[in-house]
């Protein structure tokens, strides 16, 4: 009988390996110990995304408010948003991972979309290309510097992303769930947060916000996430749902309210009329709304009295009178710098300035017609006006209640948005953005979901009705 050859066919593969490994060792060796240690976090968060989506996006969710920021050299030095200064945050990293780990699972597995069918895909794609040709024609025309301006697209474009790979992966009611847990869950921690800086006397601001922090930006989030909650504690089906979030929008209205942002009160107002119009349980939300506002009558912190008279205190000449109602002096400044952007608006109508082009301008709808100019405002428009479509109809049309009401959440919290737009760069501002367009993607596939334990799934065509 003859004696089989060895075959070393099998072991090609383990002996290729041996120069990479040795290489590896080499360079784990020599190397600073935080590099190795962050290509491995990179690689296992890479695994994770790609084995299983749903790790991803936690991750995801954790780290959009809870990120450092990391500033570009000299395109970017950290701090406001005012500055223009092109930020990377450790989330930028780690959505760049997971979004490389969900491409990679699309290649994989045909039967997955990348981009699934939404009520919101089209004015989403009109606007984006608004944003990316009116941003090329000012890079084209010297009004844009293209690093900048093109990162800004990006951070833009990036909300998106976060939109459809949230979309995509939510296809049971279970899993909308344990997202819309995750998403409660960092909301929890970020108003403990707030609540731990109270005592020292500063206005509250999200982690790693740097110095001197952004309190308008946290005030914007905790207007989305009170909204979300208290609708939650009015309608949501399960006991544990209600308490849980009956507490978080409760522990949330103090730190809104320290924040000193007026924006901030004027969309929790919005916010608070929209679920009273709403609601079904209107007369209890009235009832709450009465009383919490009778308690901070009589204990209104020191901070907040001062800020509301400052709002009136005219400083100098320069003060703007409206009425008989004379400004403080940074009122004053945004009523004339809304002045000079619709100057801004009557030079370049039709496409606008670009993204970056014009200058600073901490208003958004101003902001969106300066740079984007009529094209791009009406797109803009259109995409807001599409959101608020969609979340009444998870409202009305989402068959499990839970669903219906995160619907009703989500449009009280979209209301309060578009007042705190007024005087702040609201629908651009990371931090409010990405939990509120992942928010705006669960609301989406809700549509398209049966009830928890139901036999029968809703037709996906709902998703795009």
């Amino acid at each position: 009988m003859p004696v089989p050859r060895p075959s070393f066919g099998r072991f090609l593969p383990a002996l290729l390996l041996v120069p990479f490994g040795v290489g590896l060792a080499l360079y784990i060796g020599r190397a600073p110990l935080a590099q190795p240690l962050f290509a491995a976090a990179a690689l296992v968060l890479f695994a994770a995304a790609f084995l299983h989506a749903e790790a991803g996006l936690v991750l995801l969710v954790a780290s959009m408010l809870l990120s450092p920021e990391i500033p570009l050299g000299a395109a970017g030095a950290g701090g406001l948003e005012a500055s223009r200064s092109v930020i990377l945050r450790t989330e930028d990293l780690v959505l760049l991972l997971v979004g490389l780990g969900w491409l990679a699972r699309m290649a994989i597995h045909k039967d997955l979309a990348a981009i699934r069918r939404s009520r919101l895909n089209a004015a989403i794609a009109l606007y984006v290309a608004c944003c990316v040709g009116s941003t090329l024609l000012g890079i084209e025309a010297g009004r844009v510097k293209p690093l900048v301006g093109l990162c800004y697209v990006a951070k833009y474009v990036e909300y998106f992303f976060i939109f459809f790979m949230t979309l995509n992966h939510v296809r049971t009611p279970e899993r909308l769930q344990r997202l819309l847990g995750a998403l409660l869950a960092t909301a929890a921690i970020i108003v403990a947060y707030a609540w731990w800086q109270i005592p020292g006397g500063v206005r509250p601001s999200a982690p790693f916000e740097g110095t001197p922090g952004e309190p308008n930006t946290l005030g914007g989030y905790l207007v989305l996430v009170t909204a979300v909650a208290a609708a939650m504690a009015l309608h949501a089906p399960q006991p544990v749902w209600r308490r849980v979030t009956a507490a978080l929008a409760l522990a949330a209205v103090p730190p809104l309210i320290v924040t000193l942002s007026r924006s901030s009160w004027l969309g929790l107002a919005a916010a608070i009329a929209a679920l009273i119009v709403l609601s079904e349980r209107r007369g209890r939300l009235a009832a709450a709304t009465i009383v919490a506002g009778a308690v901070l009558f009589l204990a209104m912190p020191q901070r907040v009295e001062e800020r509301i008279r400052y709002t009136f205190t005219p400083e100098g000449a320069d003060a703007v009178q409206v009425g008989r109602v004379h400004l403080d002096a940074s009122s004053s400044a945004r009523l004339r710098s809304w002045q000079e952007a619709l100057a801004g608006f009557e030079r370049h109508p039709v496409f606008g300035w670009g993204i970056t082009g014009y200058g600073f301008l901490d208003a958004q709808y101003f902001r969106v017609l300066v740079e984007i100019g009529s094209v791009g405002a009406l797109a803009f428009a259109t995409l807001l006006f599409g959101c608020g479509r969609l979340f009444l109809a998870a409202r009305r049309e989402a068959a499990d209640p839970l669903h219906r009401a995160l619907g009703l959440g989500l449009f009280a919290g979209f209301a309060g948005l578009l007042a705190h737009a007024i005087g702040t760069n609201t629908f651009l501002l990371i931090r409010i953005m990405e939990p509120f367009w992942m928010f705006t993607a669960l609301a989406a596939a809700s549509l398209a979901l049966p009830a928890a334990g139901a036999p029968r799934a809703v037709p996906a065509a709902r998703l795009a009705a």
